[in-house]
């Protein structure tokens, strides 16, 4: 880029110490290092803290020079050199560390997702011991699955940075518990719809089709379908569908529930129980770690679907989730979250549900 300057009559008698690019400095020090031509008038912003260019001694005026600005010019051009040098630093801040992303949407003063933007984070409520869905690393801390880079979307749809977001472990007995009391303002944790549940808490979505399945041992063959499960121990979570659901297709199954699916994991390879019964979406994660221990009969107990959980009286969030759902799943971030968690486990899906919620 060039720029020419004419007809101007005085030099930058000072120049605030912005932080500039290297090219944009020597541009800055050619111009602030040219004789004064003997001009009094007093310097631009002058600051007692930083001193200013000296000035030549009486009798020392030089001719005009074309690089030699009027105190406008010179206020005008200052503004261009900054402008300048930051662009080419890339949005950086004055200590060269990058800025961070701004939020590309604004939003109505009281909304939720106004209130995020001003927080600087999203606070969302998932699992952390459900593989390809939700589940913390035990030696790094990070958390990895489906339901949380649906979260870290969100996350930067909302504040402009996927890293924006506060994870807290939401079991399944305390995801209503934690909407209610404001602790999240979301919960995505393989989080399936049902109607007593809508009774107290909204739903955005769903973003995921899914079953109410079974798991065994690898060496059992006397589980197939559901009817199977009468008489014999059963666990799952407490709070979870399956429990509702379970009686109605084997009414003397024995239903022993716990707080999380690694303790029913655990009590099915104890041989304390012979089925964990959830949602299918739970299992495949389980299964992918206990291949050698663990299997997936072949039917399902019931269909479900998977959704954003949030506050029931808040339309303006659950209309902005839609909206989020609806923009994920047709550029094909939803797919690529799929593919790259779930679909490592089960081919063949990776089909959006329609969002109907």
């Amino acid at each position: 880029m060039f720029i020419e300057f004419h007809h101007v009559r005085k030099r930058f008698d000072y120049i605030a110490p912005y932080p500039a690019t290297a090219r944009a400095q020597s541009f800055l020090t050619s111009i602030t290092n040219r004789p004064n031509t003997g001009n009094t008038d007093p310097p631009l912003d002058p600051d007692p803290a930083v001193p200013l260019s000296p000035r030549p001694r009486g009798g020392e005026a030089l001719k005009e020079s074309p690089l030699s600005l009027s105190p406008k010019l010179a206020g005008g051009a200052a503004a261009t050199v900054f402008a300048l040098s930051l662009n080419a630093c890339g949005g950086s801040s004055g200590d060269g560390t990058k800025t961070a992303s701004e939020p590309k949407q604004t939003f109505a003063a009281g909304t939720t997702m106004a209130r995020i933007q001003q927080r600087g984070k999203i606070i969302i409520g998932v699992k952390f011991d459900q593989p390809l869905f939700g589940l913390k690393d035990s030696v790094s801390g990070k958390l990895g699955g489906f339901d949380i880079e649906i979260a870290r979307m969100l996350a930067k749809d909302i504040t402009g940075s996927a890293d924006n977001v506060t994870f807290v472990e939401a079991v399944t007995k305390n995801r209503e518990a934690f909407i209610q009391q404001g602790k999240v303002d979301a919960i995505i944790a393989t989080y399936a719809v049902t109607d007593k549940r809508k009774a107290v808490v909204g739903f955005a979505g769903p973003y995921f089709d899914t079953g109410i399945a079974i798991m065994v041992r690898k060496d059992d063959f006397s589980i197939i379908k559901g009817a199977d499960l009468n008489g014999k121990a059963v666990c799952t979570t407490s709070g979870a569908r399956a429990a509702d659901q379970l009686p109605k297709v084997a009414p003397t199954a024995k239903i022993i529930q716990f707080a999380t699916y690694s303790e029913c994991a655990q009590a099915l390879k104890k041989k304390h129980v012979q089925a964990v019964v959830t949602g299918e979406t739970i299992l495949l994660g389980v299964v992918a770690q206990n291949k050698d221990q663990f299997k997936m009969a072949d039917s399902y107990i019931d269909a479900e679907q998977d959704a954003i959980g949030f506050a029931k009286t808040d339309t303006a969030f659950h209309d902005f989730l839609t909206t989020f759902l609806k923009k994920i799943e047709a550029n094909g971030e939803w797919k690529r979250a799929y593919d790259a968690t779930i679909g490592t486990e089960k081919k063949g899906l990776g089909t959006p549900p329609k969002i109907t919620l």
